[in-house]
């Protein structure tokens, strides 16, 4: 029988579903903790990191003389830093492999996916983003809603007053396996790259009273609700880190378990269709079907030897702890017959077509209350005089012949601009509403001017941040390259930038879908979406939910984004040396023509590139545009340009914890048996031995990046899973 067989023929205690950052932290304490128990962990994907059997040969291309990275672990190579890495490993590349169809061929994501992007592989979707390292503030975690899940009697009896307390720990435990894995300057001679774009904003936002806080600086709560900084960075010595730290417990750089670890088993390249439960709505087991990911790396077993929907059983009292991010958790969870039965032919409108999958199941806030960071981009040039910038380095990441010097210098040092990451200026603020007065006025009926919900911080006495700005030396969103150069990113290039303005707190929901097949995932949308849609809840179905109306809750979101846009705008609109290149007013972008209102209220259409940038309706215009993706189409000047608009890709909520109060403060009383999954087991209400352990169980959007949160809640997970003894 072989190895694979074998795996998929044994019955287990514990069943991992995803082995990205949460799945590769509940495997790794698994396998520590619970000796003698049999431990499953399966992946969609292969290997990455060359630390963890990803293949140099496998990930490199021609143009990049990948015998470098190979051989860069050799130590008579004259190398200072003796680690091969593959392409994702390398911290300036990471946006070159994923992303572009010449490079990651579609290696890297899951195909049930085709709108909101979802990584694969030993490290899951982290892998490919900017991996930003944040810990939300103290503010954030301390609202009734997360103090009614957290702080128990029990931890009240410990010495913990709020949930902030809790997770502190948590953090520690964070900090402590990444081992000085968040760095600011990533590049191991110190040096932050790109830095230009760093000193060229520095003086406006000095100017406009944001504060300079220290490099690495970590938890949110030191900061003022108005400061800008250098944004800490998941790198360990030059290469990508994050998951890998758990990863690298358990799995060797051969892509197998470590011998220390008998009882854990590792299956590559599977995807979990559905969770098996029996009448009684206990785990028995999972369906297992060949991923169909590209294959690559080393010892991944290329001939799959299991037929489509293959069970593998976990034993009587067994669990299955799904980890696999918020969206591909959700998939499984209706595609296993739980979700919210009133909303069930809206979010699975194939169920009836097909006559196959219904909820049985009826969990109402599965896959109902999906929360995400929504973002809006600006497009700005540096037109002043060449200044001596010597670590300000402007290159195409991707062109790998013309950058040879700088493969050598990461290759052999692990230093240089392929160590750094993008963004280069990270920015917290509160939206000033008082910009946008009078939109109310001008749309009866809207409510573009609501009170902002995140609070007013009680330490303080000052309004809790809202709003996120980076400034970003490479493009954001879909990579079109200039026609004028394609090899390019579409903004990069000597002087240029991209802005991002991201709601770190937004309040519009809305429902994970899958399309007519039962299988594939709609595209989620919650960005500032006013429109009505079909899918929607109706007035009855959302007065039985308890839900709000999220169309309402977008209006509020194009507020707070119109007023931070006008506010962003401001901040440069001085300086005779910075340009607008994307944007309202931008005086380039004719082509688009968007709606607004004058001082009488008769509607006009103006183009993008003549709207006035100080008028608050035209600003909305622009934030609530879409260019649709018709990326080859969207031309400044000939110049093709990213999407004006965007969802991060940092989905929550899912399948929310829940304890007395909804997400959205609401009293549960009756619902409580059946909403959301329990604090205690991290258990899928409504089941038995079925567990969540990833971002989808945040009752809101984690307030910052969220990769830090979700490594701090995966490892408290498994403490209510598999505690310590």
């Amino acid at each position: 029988m072989s190895k694979q067989a074998t795996i998929i023929a044994e019955e287990y205690d514990y069943i991992v579903v995803g082995m990205g950052y949460a799945g590769a932290i509940m495997t790794a304490r698994l396998a520590q903790r619970a000796k003698g128990k049999k431990i499953l962990a399966i992946e969609y994907g292969g290997p990455v990191h060359a630390s963890t059997g990803g293949a140099t040969v496998e990930n490199a291309t021609i143009e990049m003389t990948a015998d470098m990275f190979q051989n860069s672990g050799l130590p008579n190579a004259g190398n200072a830093n003796p680690e091969p890495v593959t392409m994702p490993d390398v911290p300036g590349n990471y946006n070159n492999v994923a992303f572009r169809e010449k490079y990651g061929g579609g290696k890297f994501d899951m195909k049930e996916f085709p709108s909101c992007w979802q990584g694969v592989g030993l490290g899951g979707n982290g892998l490919y983003n900017g991996a930003l390292y944040q810990e939300p503030a103290d503010w954030w975690w301390n609202d009734d809603v997360h103090n009614d899940i957290f702080l128990t009697e029990k931890q009240k009896a410990a010495g913990n007053k709020n949930t902030y307390d809790i997770m502190k720990g948590y953090f520690e435990k964070v900090r402590a396996a990444l081992d000085g894995g968040m760095q600011s300057h990533p590049s191991e001679d110190g040096i932050h790259y790109n830095h230009g774009l760093y000193d060229i904003i520095r003086p406006h936002l000095l100017k406009n009273n944001f504060d300079e806080v220290d490099i690495d600086t970590l938890d949110l709560t030191a900061a003022s609700n108005r400061f800008f900084t250098v944004p800490a960075v998941n790198v360990k010595h030059g290469v990508r880190t994050g998951p890998r730290a758990w990863l690298e417990m358990v799995i060797d750089n051969d892509g197998n378990v470590k011998k220390e670890f008998p009882d854990l088993s590792l299956l590559t390249f599977a995807k979990v269709e559905e969770v098996c439960l029996d009448s009684a709505k206990t785990v028995t087991g999972v369906k297992v079907s060949p991923s169909g990911a590209r294959e690559g790396g080393l010892n991944n077993w290329m001939t799959k030897d299991f037929a489509a929907n293959t069970v593998i059983n976990v034993k009587e009292g067994g669990k299955v702890i799904m980890c696999c991010n918020a969206l591909p958790t959700a998939r499984v969870l209706y595609k296993s017959g739980i979700g919210c039965k009133t909303l069930n032919q809206k979010v699975m409108p194939g169920s009836e077509k097909h006559g196959t999958v219904t909820f049985i199941v009826d969990n109402p806030a599965v896959g109902t209350v999906v929360s995400e960071h929504v973002s809006t981009s600006l497009g700005m040039k540096y037109t002043g005089p060449e200044r001596p910038q010597p670590h300000a380095v402007h290159y195409d990441p991707g062109d790998y012949v013309g950058n040879i010097d700088f493969l050598k210098q990461y290759s052999r040092f692990k230093s240089g601009p392929y160590a750094q990451f993008g963004p280069v200026v990270a920015s917290h603020f509160v939206a000033d509403m008082s910009e946008i007065q009078g939109l109310n006025k001008l749309y009866p009926g809207k409510e573009f001017e609501s009170t902002l919900t995140t609070g007013v911080d009680p330490k303080t006495g000052l309004k809790n941040v809202t709003t996120e700005l980076f400034y970003n030396p490479y493009g954001l969103g879909y990579p079109a390259p200039p026609v004028s150069n394609p090899g390019l990113n579409p903004y990069n290039g000597p002087g240029t930038f991209t802005i991002a303005c991201m709601l770190l707190s937004p309040e519009m929901r809305g429902l994970f879908r899958l399309k007519d097949d039962n299988n594939t995932a709609q595209y989620v949308e919650v960005y500032m979406s006013t429109g009505a849609a079909p899918w929607d809840p109706s007035e009855e179905e959302r007065k039985e939910l308890v839900l709000p109306d999220y169309r309402k809750q977008a209006e509020h979101d194009v507020g707070v984004m119109t007023a931070s846009i006008k506010e962003v705008l401001s901040l440069t609109a001085d300086d005779p040396h910075i340009d607008l290149t994307l944007g309202p007013g931008d005086k380039q972008t004719l082509g688009y023509k968007v709606s607004v209102k004058d001082d009488d209220g008769n509607s006009k259409d103006v183009a993008i590139g003549d709207l006035d940038r100080t008028n608050a309706d035209h600003v909305r215009a622009y934030v609530e545009f879409y260019d649709k993706q018709e990326y080859q189409e969207f031309t400044v000047n000939g110049e093709y340009l990213s999407i004006t608009r965007w969802q991060e890709n940092h989905y929550n909520s899912t399948a929310p914890l829940a304890r007395n109060l909804d997400v959205f403060g609401n009293d549960l009383g009756d619902r409580k048996s059946k909403y959301g999954v329990d604090p205690d087991t991290c258990e899928v209400r409504g089941t038995k031995g079925l567990c969540i352990a990833d971002s989808s169980l945040f009752p809101k959007v984690v307030y910052c990046h969220p990769i830090g949160a979700v490594m701090a809640m995966a490892e408290w997970a498994a403490d209510q899973i598999c505690p310590e003894e």
